[in-house]
């Protein structure tokens, strides 16, 4: 289940995609073009500084109360919006008129677009909190010497399955993508039992294995980009996708059908499922067939002879380009995602969102994000594969033009599930449309 469709059990609208509208005519964009710019902090030191902060998750309104609290030198005022498509184009509109927030949390898949459109700024001069967060969400938001935003968010990836199912089989959890195949299909021939499914309108299972396999879709290559869709690595992944379709071991239920996807989750005839820990409150109260039936367990592995690798996404706060006090701004967004009271605010289960945080220690955060009735007696085992999930997670790196290329690969996702092309087609198909959209906008593209 993944992060653009619900928060808190709320059905969202889907993500309306686009390129964004402020891009320079002309400009050849590149690693170099990407540096920022526009005014930097010109305050005196005694001069108190006010901050605008726009976001749009539960709990972040009580971050800057308790901010305010503790520095009356730079006082914040929160603006909350209605979700990642409105929080996008008031930003665009908010840049192009002048008056954007100092600060705001970037909606996925905007972190290097919104950069080289002028919306955001490059952090790196003011950045200083690498001994504080993750090495993994460090490496996410670096881009040669730029800086594009600061992590305050992951979502550490592993498996839920459904352990009633799992013993009627006699099957423990898969360790590897083969295991799980083969497992799959005697679940699937004996029982009609799905283990994947794939809406039509998330491609993001396809991302999250090319992940795991070590594709790039976006490499940033000097002041070029290299795109990767049709990388080995990703068309191994996509052959993994290929081969649970070709199986008949995948369903299809949508996210905008709320109430059916929940129950066929909940009703054993899906055996597993991919999640992190902040979906899991969700589950405990919609799953009122099953709870205590579920375990977590590591996402199965490329091969046995692999590495466990985790995939995942982390979420960042991104500085207007046009803030009169960056440097301010980017200390309070740094306050936001190490500070531990600030932290647990927003990782709470009720009042906050269940928010993984990215500090360079999540130990302490993990055992109050795990639901004990969902997991039942498989409660004490979990916390070990959150930890392993957090400490083996690589994300891919963003890329200018990922907002209109995820758009494009809805169309061809949804006609891999129905075989009207495969998963290679598809990936060799993303491979020249994003190639020929980069160049329409004088991107430079390597081989």
């Amino acid at each position: 289940m993944k992060y653009e469709h619900f928060i808190k059990g709320e059905k969202m609208a889907s993500r309306k995609m686009w390129v964004a509208t402020a891009v320079v005519a002309g400009l050849t964009i590149s690693l170099a073009a990407c540096t920022g710019g526009g005014p930097t902090d010109t305050q005196s030191p005694d001069e108190k500084v006010s901050l605008t902060f726009w976001g749009t998750t539960q709990g972040q309104q009580a971050q800057v109360d308790l901010w305010n609290e503790k520095h009356p030198e730079t006082q914040v005022t929160y603006v909350e919006q209605g979700g990642d498509a409105d929080m996008t184009t008031a930003l665009q509109n908010a840049t192009a008129a002048g008056n954007a927030p100092d600060l705001f949390e970037t909606p996925r898949g905007y972190g290097v677009s919104f950069l080289v459109d002028g919306v955001s700024r490059d952090l790196a001069e003011w950045f200083d909190a690498d001994d504080k967060l993750a090495e993994s969400a460090l490496e996410f938001v670096h881009i040669g010497d730029v800086v594009v935003g600061v992590p305050y968010a992951t979502n550490p990836t592993f498996n839920a399955v459904n352990m009633a199912t799992f013993s009627k089989y006699g099957f423990e959890a898969p360790k590897t993508w083969d295991e799980f195949l083969t497992q799959a299909e005697t679940m699937q021939t004996q029982g009609d039992v799905k283990s994947m499914n794939l809406p039509g309108e998330d491609p993001s299972y396809l991302r999250d294995l090319a992940t795991q396999f070590g594709a790039e879709w976006w490499s940033p290559e000097g002041d070029a980009w290299k795109v990767g869709f049709a990388s080995p690595e990703s068309l191994a992944a996509g052959e993994v996708i290929q081969q649970a379709i070709d199986a008949n071991v995948v369903s299809n239920h949508t996210y905008i059908e709320w109430d059916a996807l929940m129950q066929f989750f909940a009703s054993g005839q899906l055996s597993q499922f991919t999640t992190s820990t902040w979906q899991l409150p969700v589950y405990e109260t919609n799953f009122a067939s099953s709870v205590g039936d579920w375990a977590l367990a590591p996402y199965p592995a490329e091969s046995d002879s692999g590495d466990l690798v985790s995939p995942s996404y982390f979420n960042i706060y991104g500085v207007s380009a046009g803030s009169k006090h960056p440097e301010a701004a980017v200390d309070f967004a740094e306050w936001l995602a190490t500070d531990p009271d600030a932290v647990a605010i927003l990782a709470d289960t009720t009042d906050g969102a269940s928010v993984f945080p990215v500090v360079a220690d999540p130990t302490p955060y993990i055992e109050d994000l795990l639901p004990s009735a969902l997991l039942g007696d498989n409660l004490a085992s979990a916390p070990e594969v959150v930890e392993n999930a957090v400490a083996t997670s690589r994300s891919m790196r963003e890329g200018p033009n990922q907002v209109a290329a995820t758009e494009e690969m809805v169309d061809w996702w949804a006609r891999a599930l129905t075989k009207e092309v495969t998963v290679a087609q598809l990936l060799e198909h993303m491979q020249e449309w994003t190639t020929a959209d980069l160049e329409s906008q004088n991107i430079a593209v390597v081989d």
